[in-house]
């Protein structure tokens, strides 16, 4: 877990500060307020400093759940405050006296069965075995889960698959910075490479969330870059799948002042950016 102290003229600047150092979310971090920051003789004081640590996963997942518990009680509450909800209370008394049945006398049960289910002609698309296995692995996976999500795929060859998915629910299959997400794409890769002997790659997106992570990692990677130039200190990031890694090389492949290279075993493989070596290119290694 990263941890780095921050300054700021006030405690709201250091704070930001050090998200921006950090590339976090403020949800993402302990923070500590080291100084308030104080006004000295002709403006001239000290400037405040907070500490900031990144949370671990299991923190982030138990402060998710515990503010969606205190959210459903106060919704529950607010129904039962609510007109509507003794509206709803007061029919659910009439119903009970008159032995389920409405107000018009009918029994509710005798309404359901007059009413005819709806038929909907099923819509067929030509897809392929490969890519019928995916979707089918997927949608019956969302079901099991209970997430409003499915999935859709936009390209199909011999070589790769690429499956977005939507629905409410996606902000869920994406998980913390795509770990779900990358979770899913490899057991998606599993299921339709089974009995295959050509390898197939399976791309799985969310809310465009690879492009929008790669644009994250592009500018940390600059911001890193240039803390390592005016600092002269590497900075070694946190562990990475090679897909982001490889978008960090790159991002800094032609930059004349610094390198990077990989360092570790996986899953703790990780980037590390350093002031550039003499005859040395930067992007090392994956």
């Amino acid at each position: 877990m990263q941890t780095i102290e921050a300054k700021g003229k006030t405690v709201d600047e250091a704070i930001f500060n050090g998200l921006n150092e950090m590339g976090l979310g403020i949800d993402e971090v302990h923070i500590d307020i080291l100084h308030e920051g104080s006004k000295g003789l002709f403006g001239i004081g000290k400037n405040a400093l907070v500490r900031l640590t990144e949370k671990d996963a299991e923190s982030i997942k138990a402060e998710a759940e515990a503010a969606a518990r205190a959210e459903a009680a106060e919704r529950s509450v607010r129904r039962e405050q609510s007109p509507r909800g003794e509206r709803r209370e007061q029919r659910g008394d009439h119903r009970r006296e008159h032995g389920g049945r409405n107000r018009d006398g009918r029994d509710n049960k005798e309404r359901r069965e007059r009413r005819e289910p709806e038929y909907h002609e099923p819509v067929e698309r030509a897809v392929s075995v490969g890519e019928s296995d995916a979707e089918l692995f997927l949608n019956e996976l969302f079901q099991k889960m209970s997430i409003n999500a499915s999935s859709v795929t936009t390209q199909n060859d011999d070589k790769t698959v690429k499956i977005v998915l939507e629905g409410k629910d996606t902000a869920v299959l994406i998980g913390r910075r795509g770990d779900t997400l990358d979770a899913l794409q490899y057991l998606t890769g599993l299921v339709i490479n089974r009995g295959r002997e050509d390898y197939r790659k399976v791309m799985l997106d969310a809310e465009n969330y690879r492009k929008k992570r790669e644009v994250t990692l592009e500018k940390l990677a600059r911001r890193l870059a240039n803390n390592v130039t005016k600092y002269g200190k590497p900075v070694t990031l946190e562990p990475m799948n090679p897909y982001e890694r490889r978008i960090l090389h790159a991002a800094l492949q032609q930059n004349p002042r610094v390198e990077t290279y990989s360092e570790g075993e996986e899953p703790y493989r990780h980037v590390v950016i350093r002031r550039k070596r003499q005859g040395k290119t930067a992007g090392e290694g994956e």
